[in-house]
C-alpha cells in the first residue's frame, strides 16, 4: 500500500489514534478461506487483494471505507494502531464523497500504483494493475537459489528500476521513490520470519495474492519502526553491493 514520508511522521508522533471498528470485514464474517476474487475488478496492491481474497475485507472489493482497512491490518497482520494508520490514512485522495472506495479505484496513477513496481507493469505499458508471473520468478531468481533477503530485495529494487527506465518510464521522485523502498520491503515487514521469505510465502503473497498460515498466526507486532528498520536494511545492501 501506499505510505509517504508525512504519513510516516506523523504516525512516529501522534498518540491517542481513534479506535477502529472491531472488524474489518464484512458483518458476520468468521470464514476467512481464501477465494480468490475477480481479478477485473482488484487492485494493483497484492495486500489489500489478499485481505478480500480471505475475508478480512468485504470480499466484492466495494464500498470499502478507511476505518474498515485500519481494522483489517491489525487484525489479520497484526499491525499496531499507527502502522496501521499510517497506511490507511494514503487511501483518502481515493474515497467519494460518502467517504468510500473500491478496489479498482486503486489502480489510480502514483496514488497506490506507480512505476517500477515489482509484479506489474508500467503505468505507459497499457497495465499496471495485473501480476506478471514472470516478474514474481524475477524476485525469486534475485535471491540466487536462496530464500528471499533484504539483499535479494536489494537486487530487485535496482534491476525494476532499471528496466522502469529502459521502458521509457519517467523516473520517480523522491516521495514516490520512498514509497517504493517502503514497499519493496512490505512482505518481509508483514511476514516477521527472521529476514527470510521462503519462495513459497513469495508466490502466495504476491501470485496467489493470499496470507499464509505464518503470517496471519504470527503474533509479533508490525510497526512503523519495523517497516523503517528493514527499509534501511535494504538500503544497506543497496550501498555496499547487493
Amino acid at each position: 500500500m501506499y505510505i509517504t514520508v508525512t504519513n510516516v511522521v506523523k504516525s512516529i508522533f501522534t498518540f491517542g489514534l481513534p479506535k477502529p471498528p472491531p472488524s474489518g470485514g464484512e458483518e458476520g464474517e468468521d470464514d476467512h478461506v481464501y477465494i480468490r476474487g475477480d481479478v477485473s475488478i482488484r487492485s494493483p496492491c497484492p495486500g489489500l487483494n489478499a485481505l478480500a481474497n480471505q475475508g478480512y475485507l468485504p470480499r466484492d472489493g466495494k464500498n470499502y471505507t478507511v476505518p474498515m482497512v485500519h481494522a483489517a491490518l491489525m487484525k489479520a497482520l497484526h499491525m499496531t494502531p499507527t502502522a496501521a494508520w499510517a497506511l490507511t490514512t494514503a487511501l483518502k485522495p481515493l474515497l467519494r464523497p460518502d467517504g468510500t472506495f473500491d478496489l479498482i479505484d486503486t489502480r489510480r496513477h502514483n496514488v497506490i500504483e506507480h512505476d517500477a513496481s515489482f509484479t506489474r507493469l508500467d503505468f505507459h505499458q497499457g497495465d499496471n494493475y495485473t501480476v506478471q508471473p514472470q516478474m514474481v520468478q524475477a524476485i525469486i531468481d534475485d535471491a540466487k537459489g536462496g530464500d528471499v533477503t533484504l539483499r535479494s530485495l536489494a537486487r530487485t529494487f535496482a534491476r525494476r528500476r532499471k528496466e522502469s527506465k529502459e521502458a521509457g518510464s519517467p523516473g520517480l521522485g523522491l516521495s514516490l521513490w520512498f514509497v517504493a523502498v517502503l514497499q519493496a520491503v512490505g512482505v518481509m515487514n508483514t511476514a516477521q520470519t527472521g529476514g527470510k521469505l521462503t519462495e513459497e510465502l513469495v508466490r502466495a503473497v504476491y501470485e496467489e495474492e493470499r496470507f499464509p498460515a505464518v503470517i496471519l498466526e504470527n503474533p509479533k507486532k508490525r510497526t512503523v519502526f519495523t517497516l523503517l528498520g528493514n527499509a534501511i536494511g535494504m538500503l544497506f545492501w543497496s550501498v555496499v553491493g547487493p
